[in-house]
Formats: C-alpha cells, sequence, structure tokens
C-alpha cells in the first residue's frame, strides 16, 4: 500500500528538486524494509512475553506457596538445623542471615533516597519552569509521576521526560523540551554521582567495588543488572566475610 501511494503521488505539486525525488523513491524500500523488521521484532517479543504467562505463573505460585510454609514453619525448620548442624554452624549461620537482612534493608534504603533525590530535583526543576513561563499545568502530579517511575528498575526517569520532550518540540514549544531534556540530563548526573557513593555507604562496600558491581550486572542482564548486581555483592560479601575480613590469599595458604 505504501509503494502504490508513493508511486502513484505527484511530487511535482510539491514543487520538488529531481535530486530529492530520487532520494524518496530510492529509500522507500528500505524505510519498509526496516520498518518491517521493528514490527516483526515487536510481534516476536509480544508472542514470546504471552507464551510465557503460564510459566511465569507457576513460578510465582511456587514461591509464594514455599514462602507461605516457610513462614508458618520456621520454627520447626530452625529446630531440625540446630538438631542436625553443629552450634558453630547454626551460629555462623544466624549472623550472616542478620547482616544479610541488615545490608539489605540499608540498600533498599538508599535506593528510596536516589528515588527522593529525582523527585525534589524534578520538583524544583518543573516549578522554576512553571515560573519562568512554560505551559506545565501540574508541576507537582508530575513530579510524583517522575518519582515513581524512576523507582522502576526497567523504566526510569528518562521513560516519562523524553516522550514529553518529544511531544513539546512536535507541538512547537521548543524550548520547554529542550529544557525537559537539560533538566533530565542533571538529574541523571546527580543520580550517577550520588548512586555508588550512597549504596556503598549504606552497604558497607567501597564505592569502585559497588560500581563494579552495577557495570558488570549491566553488562550481563541489562538495566536490571544496576540493581541486582550490588545485591549479589552484598550476599557474597555475607557468604565470603571471613576470608575477607582474616584476607583471601592469607587465609587460604594458612589453612
Amino acid at each position: 500500500m505504501f509503494n502504490d501511494f508513493s508511486n502513484s503521488f505527484d511530487f511535482d505539486k510539491i514543487h520538488l528538486s529531481n535530486e530529492i525525488k530520487t532520494v524518496i523513491q530510492n529509500s522507500t524500500t528500505s524505510v519498509l524494509d526496516t520498518a518491517s523488521a521493528w514490527l516483526k521484532e515487536f510481534l516476536n517479543g509480544l508472542v514470546n512475553l504471552v507464551t510465557s504467562l503460564p510459566e511465569i505463573a507457576i513460578y510465582f505460585g511456587i514461591t509464594v506457596l514455599a514462602l507461605y510454609f516457610i513462614s508458618v514453619d520456621r520454627i520447626y525448620i530452625l529446630d531440625q538445623m540446630e538438631h542436625h548442624l553443629p552450634k558453630s554452624w547454626m551460629k555462623k549461620i544466624g549472623d550472616h542471615f542478620r547482616e544479610l537482612i541488615q545490608s539489605l534493608g540499608s540498600y533498599l534504603k538508599a535506593q528510596a533516597i536516589l528515588i527522593l533525590v529525582s523527585f525534589v530535583i524534578s520538583l524544583i526543576g518543573l516549578y522554576l519552569l512553571k515560573i519562568i513561563g512554560f505551559n506545565i499545568t501540574y508541576p507537582l502530579l508530575m513530579a510524583i509521576f517522575i518519582g515513581f517511575v524512576d523507582a522502576l528498575p526497567i523504566l526510569g526517569s528518562g521513560t516519562v521526560m523524553i516522550p514529553w520532550a518529544i511531544i513539546c518540540g512536535v507541538n512547537g514549544e521548543l524550548n520547554l523540551g529542550l529544557s525537559i531534556l537539560l533538566l533530565l540530563i542533571f538529574m541523571s548526573v546527580v543520580r550517577q554521582i550520588l548512586e555508588p557513593k550512597l549504596v556503598s555507604k549504606h552497604i558497607g562496600v567501597h564505592p569502585i567495588f559497588t560500581l563494579i558491581a552495577m557495570y558488570t550486572g549491566f553488562k550481563f542482564i541489562g538495566i536490571m543488572g544496576l540493581i541486582i548486581g550490588p545485591i549479589i555483592l552484598i550476599i557474597l560479601k555475607n557468604i565470603f566475610a571471613t576470608f575477607i575480613d582474616k584476607g583471601v590469599i592469607k587465609t587460604i595458604l594458612e589453612k
């Protein structure tokens, strides 16, 4: 249909040069191939998502049931562990578990602080843009929405602000669109500066190791890795706490 429209369209009506007409006609096939590839990729992803829903439901159901039984029978499980395992092992397991819970709680606290920082920056920035005279009707609601989306690891504040800036530019409010993009860049820079320091402070790991964990997680599993990477680092730090405190190589050689 697009080819038929392109072939039947009278380019002489819009007074284009022959060079531009040739470029438009030659690029039609390339545009269609690219669009069909995008559409095919999107539909394949949608089919994969739909077909994986039963499997996701099974995993979710098993997880919920397992958590329920563990919560209900936790005293029995602990008694069985104390009965079959040495007391020194139980003490170490309990210490590691408490440290792990504390570290994970501190990590979630650090993430909450980062979300609050994004909310405050977006709120102040949007109100300043409104005071300057830009058409921003509900800056508080938009800041709350940006902060909420920023809490989602796969999305982030750019999911809201980039389309918003594009829509503003298309509607003729180019200055507003550019201002929103600048605000997003400022928020991203502040977050990238604060995140390694805040996370490392709350989980007791040097910022360079936190940054390495975030980057490694990102390279392996994408955006989710920015959150999962430090969590794995916390778990490994607690499991190998004895080796780390005494020195990894020293502990191995002494044994």
